[in-house]
C-alpha cells in the first residue's frame, strides 16, 4: 500500500477525484467524529483505482497531491457466502473487504439455511450491505470498491470458472481458486455438495459460517496476493 494512504488521517470516496467533492455524512464524520484539524491530510478515491492525497480545509477537500491510478488486481478474488444470524453477516462482509477480496456474493437460501430472508427485503439488506462495503473500504484504505451482490443461487455460482467449495475433506491446494463458496450453520447438504467441481479445506477445526468465510477470504488473498 502506497504510504500516503496507509498515513492519511482519513480515507474517502467521491465521484471525481479532479474536483473531490464530500457527500453530506462523510462530511459529518470527518469533522465532527473523526475531528479532523484544517490540514490534516485525507485521501479520496473513486474506487475505481484513481485516488489522490487532499487538505482538510474543516469545510471539504483541496487536492494536494497529484492523481495516481491503481490497475484493477489480474485475478479477482471472490467470497460467497450464506446470510447468518444476529451480526454474523454484518460482520464477515466487513472483515472480507478488509482482509482485501474484490466480491462478495450473498447465496439465496439453502438446504440447511438457518436465516431466509424474504423476498420483499432483499433489496434492503443488500443496501445495507453496501454501505458496510463502502465504510470498511474506507477504513481500510481501498482504492478499488468492492462488489457486493445477491441473493444469487448456488447453481449459478458453482458454474463460474475457478469456484471451490469450502467443505471438511476438501483439497488443501488453492493456486486455481479464485471463488469460495461457504456454507450457512447448518453446513452444505450432500445435493450441494456433489454440485461443486472442486472443494478445499479450511482446516481441521470446526468454524462458525461468519468465521469460515473471512478464513477462506483470508486464504485467497494470501494465495493470490501474499
Amino acid at each position: 500500500m502506497n504510504d500516503i494512504l496507509r498515513r492519511s488521517a482519513a480515507h474517502v470516496f467521491v465521484v471525481d477525484v479532479t474536483s473531490p467533492t464530500v457527500v453530506p455524512g462523510d462530511l459529518h464524520h470527518l469533522g465532527r467524529v473523526l475531528r479532523l484539524r484544517p490540514a490534516e491530510v485525507v485521501t479520496c478515491s473513486d474506487g475505481r483505482g484513481s485516488w489522490r492525497a487532499c487538505s482538510w480545509t474543516g469545510e471539504g477537500l483541496e487536492p494536494a497531491g497529484e492523481i495516481v491510478v491503481e490497475p484493477a488486481p489480474r485475478v479477482r478474488l471472490t467470497v460467497a457466502l450464506s446470510p447468518v444470524k444476529g451480526h454474523g453477516t454484518d460482520d464477515a462482509v466487513t472483515k472480507l473487504v478488509e482482509v482485501g477480496v474484490d466480491g462478495i456474493i450473498l447465496l439465496a437460501p439453502l438446504d440447511h439455511s438457518v436465516v431466509r430472508w424474504e423476498l420483499s427485503r432483499a433489496d434492503s439488506h443488500m443496501e445495507r450491505l453496501g454501505r458496510l462495503v463502502r465504510v470498511a473500504a474506507m477504513q481500510s484504505r481501498r482504492v478499488h470498491l468492492p462488489v457486493v451482490s445477491g441473493p444469487v443461487e448456488i447453481e449459478r455460482v458453482l458454474a463460474g470458472d475457478g469456484v471451490a467449495l469450502a467443505e471438511p475433506g476438501g483439497d488443501d491446494q488453492w493456486a486455481d481458486v479464485t471463488t469460495v463458496v461457504v456454507g450457512p450453520e447448518g453446513g452444505f447438504s450432500p445435493a450441494e455438495v456433489s454440485r461443486a467441481r472442486q472443494r478445499v479445506s479450511l482446516g481441521e477445526t470446526i468454524l462458525r459460517a461468519d468465521t469460515a468465510a473471512v478464513a477462506a477470504g483470508f486464504r485467497l488473498v494470501a494465495q493470490h496476493r501474499g
